[in-house]
């Protein structure tokens, strides 16, 4: 897997990317078709476990899954899941780098950050640039965790594990997604989204990986 990433880095080129060529990112002019396909499941998979936030003004609700096949698939090929958002599931064998992202990116690369322990908040209003904002400061603020540090400290590689991309197929307008589990919301409260990364950054995910040092910047057109 590593040495597949490495070699996608390399092939997509270290030259400045036009902003039109950044929005349509990794897949090019498969993207929007990726973004277009992903919604609610046509063979949905029930919860394990359903609940209310307490003291939510949004509606919060949390809900824990059984886990999906999370087999690898061709990058940029179609990928349907189970949950919307997902919650575990088949992937692309490259997973993005942890951040922010201005522009939607295919669910095929951000399970697969789950997959490493990673958390994705995730949104589909475009009436909320405030509550975006929020989001993203939370991204920014959030330490990385204890499990990804030594007692001397946190290398400056690692990461805070956190991900932050619109999602035009969700159902609702805000969303957070981790191996297993979802937070689903008509607005974003922050202390709510923080809470749900705390208890599942790494809780249950096959391979945690907290750096992105083998990371593929998504944002850059992939290889022809």
């Amino acid at each position: 897997m590593i040495a597949s990433t490495l070699l996608a880095l390399a092939c997509s080129g270290t030259s400045e990317v036009t902003p039109a060529a950044r929005r349509l990112g990794y897949c090019r002019d498969q993207t929007p078709g990726l973004l277009a396909a992903a919604g609610e499941p046509t063979d949905p998979v029930a919860p394990l476990t359903e609940q209310a936030i307490d003291g939510s003004a949004c509606n919060a609700l949390e809900r824990s899954y059984p886990l999906e096949d999370p087999s690898h698939v061709p990058v940029c090929s179609a990928v349907e899941y189970g949950t919307n958002p997902p919650s575990s599931g088949h992937h692309y064998p490259l997973f993005p780098e942890y951040g922010v992202y201005a522009d939607a990116i295919p669910r095929g690369f951000w399970v697969h950050s789950m997959e490493h322990g990673g958390v994705v908040f995730t949104y589909s209003c475009t009436d909320c640039a405030d509550e975006v904002s929020q989001a993203g400061a939370l991204v920014a603020e959030t330490e990385p965790a204890a499990a990804c540090c030594t007692a001397a400290g946190c290398a400056s590689a690692e990461t805070n594990q956190l991900l932050l991309t619109p999602d035009p197929g969700l159902s609702t307008r805000w969303a957070a997604s981790s191996w297993g589990f979802t937070l689903t919301a008509d607005c974003f409260e922050p202390t709510i989204f923080r809470d749900f990364a705390s208890a599942h950054r790494d809780n249950g995910a096959p391979e945690k990986i907290c750096e992105n040092t083998y990371a593929t910047d998504v944002t850059r057109p992939g290889p022809e």
